[in-house]
């Protein structure tokens, strides 16, 4: 008898050793996806039922459109006013719109219009500096002389041919 039980003992601790077997799990099977469903045709003999009635379709809803504002266009600066052929007894100020700035000695001009920067060398930046609607343009010109070795032809020349390109660009005008 006591083999049996030793062999009972081996038994129960085979039993105890052997691990579990994990359950497989189910794997979700792939949803198939529902076909949209055909109408059937119409026979083309086919009778009308009596007291069937036509189908209406339904209006299409309108949607509500909020009220906003027209967009404005963005239009160029009108031109200068007409300041015609500049003579050196003109006298002429800067737009009060323009946006300008001095940087490192020089002007750096912004054209309301379309936006262009413009870089003034030392005698332009003079010039624009001047340009206050209190001076004429010969007396613009004689500062120039003034602070510049250059004569007053030359510098009158200049002066008024600068106050034309400004004009033109719509930066200067006339007190």
């Amino acid at each position: 008898m006591a083999t049996r039980k030793k062999a009972r003992k081996t038994k129960k601790k085979t039993k105890a050793k052997a691990k579990p077997k994990p359950k497989k799990k189910a794997k979700p099977k792939p949803k198939k996806k529902a076909k949209p469903k055909k109408k059937p045709k119409p026979k083309k003999n086919a009778k009308p039922k009596k007291n069937a009635k036509p189908k209406k379709k339904p209006a299409p809803k309108k949607k509500a459109k909020k009220a906003v504002a027209p967009k404005k266009a963005r239009r160029p600066a009108p031109p200068p006013k007409d300041l015609g052929d500049f003579s050196m007894e003109s006298k002429v100020q800067r737009q009060k719109d323009v946006a300008w700035r001095m940087i490192d000695g020089e002007a750096v001009i912004i054209t309301p219009a379309d936006s262009t920067m413009h870089t003034l060398n030392d005698v332009g930046t003079r010039i624009w500096e001047l340009m206050t609607g209190t001076r004429t343009l010969r007396e613009v010109a004689g500062v120039l002389c003034a602070e510049f070795e250059v004569d007053k032809d030359r510098a009158e020349k200049d002066t008024l041919w600068f106050a034309e390109c400004l004009a033109k660009k719509g930066l200067i005008e006339y007190p």
